[in-house]
């Protein structure tokens, strides 16, 4: 039987490109449902109907850093505040979810779900049990890295400090009234930071690197910028003295982190040591939002699968605006090897689509 594996990343999924009022949601990414609907449903018929197809979710597939709880954003999450994230996803975006299902309903094709770093919910045992529910099938949780026939998939949060997370101490209990996750610095930055200033900039997020464009915006959005700037100094001094309350970082390491945090996360050094250090002929992450195929020496592939939302690129290498819906297509072929190729989603028949600038 022909053998499909499809690898997509960061999609950034919120609530919904509406709120209640019917203003538009400033922290929702994602509006491309249509375009994933396609996707699920030709991977679904057709040649690929009687095919063995998994479809893997590399990493921040769901946004729920950027989804509140009660109109707060607490950046404590417990399992029972994820469920409800989750489920307001599930409501913002229900014939995307129920054209999920549909795929996962034909024989021989499935779902894997890797953690990202804007997807912690995850981590929780109770909002795996939702997601299956709502999918009607078995979804793999293979929590932080995916191996299988010579090919590693890993988000790529864990190479960069800012994001990193603990896998022996994913969660804390000690001294709180219910466990909650243990977040890394870069979730917080989400929480405490970006949320309260995507709401006046919804495209701040997008733009790369975003230490460049804290720098561009103070000759061209003045006030903002000295907001924005004043905030995250604001930020930093909290944290600082949070860290230093607890014992767990020097001010120059939080300075490296937002070192990291200001540049465009460079993934290709680790990939090559992965490929180096085990039995991988191809590495394939996401989290950079740069897509990327990359031959590494004769026989190792470097794949980035990038993400489906528009990008605002101040790289002189790519600058403008731009959107690629990539995606990794493996395909075993006929020795039983798997063969990987970078793709780019181009639709099945829609003419039109709508935007938001």
């Amino acid at each position: 039987m022909r053998k499909v594996k499809l690898v997509v990343s960061d999609f950034h999924i919120g609530k919904g490109q509406l709120l209640e009022d019917g203003s538009i949601n400033p922290l929702e990414d994602f509006i491309y449902d249509q375009k994933f609907i396609e996707f699920v449903d030709y991977y679904s018929q057709g040649d690929f109907e009687n095919c063995n197809v998994e479809l893997i979710l590399n990493g921040d597939f769901l946004n729920t850093l950027q989804v509140d709880y009660g109109e707060r954003f607490p950046e404590a999450i417990t399992e029972r505040t994820a469920v409800e994230k989750v489920q307001q996803v599930f409501l913002g975006h229900p014939e995307l979810f129920d054209a999920m299902r549909r795929y996962a309903q034909v024989p021989g094709h499935s779902i894997t779900y890797l953690a990202g770093n804007h997807d912690p919910a995850v981590h929780w045992q109770a909002v795996r049990e939702l997601i299956n529910e709502r999918l009607k099938t078995n979804v793999k949780f293979p929590s932080f890295y995916y191996v299988f026939d010579g090919v590693y998939i890993e988000h790529g949060n864990q190479y960069a400090a800012a994001n990193h997370f603990a896998p022996d101490r994913l969660f804390l209990s000690k001294g709180f009234p219910e466990p909650i996750l243990n977040l890394p610095w870069g979730c917080l930055f989400v929480i405490k930071y970006l949320n309260k200033i995507k709401q006046k900039r919804p495209y701040v997020d997008r733009v790369q690197p975003f230490g460049r464009y804290l720098l561009v915006s103070l000759f061209t959005d003045t006030g903002f910028a000295v907001r924005a700037t004043l905030r995250l100094a604001a930020f930093l001094l909290g944290q600082q003295y949070i860290w230093l309350t607890y014992n767990r970082k020097r001010f120059i390491d939080i300075l490296r982190i937002f070192k990291e945090i200001s540049l465009i996360p460079e993934l290709e050094t680790s990939a090559r040591a992965i490929a180096k250090k085990g039995p991988y002929h191809t590495v394939i992450f996401g989290h950079n939002h740069q897509a990327a195929f990359r031959r590494m020496g004769k026989n190792k592939l470097y794949v980035n699968t990038g993400t489906w939302n528009d990008i605002i690129h101040l790289d002189i290498s790519n600058l403008g605006r731009q959107r690629r819906m990539t995606y990794a297509y493996i395909e075993y072929d006929k020795t039983g090897q798997p063969q990987t190729r970078l793709k780019i989603w181009k639709g099945t028949r829609m003419v039109e689509e709508d935007v938001i600038f």
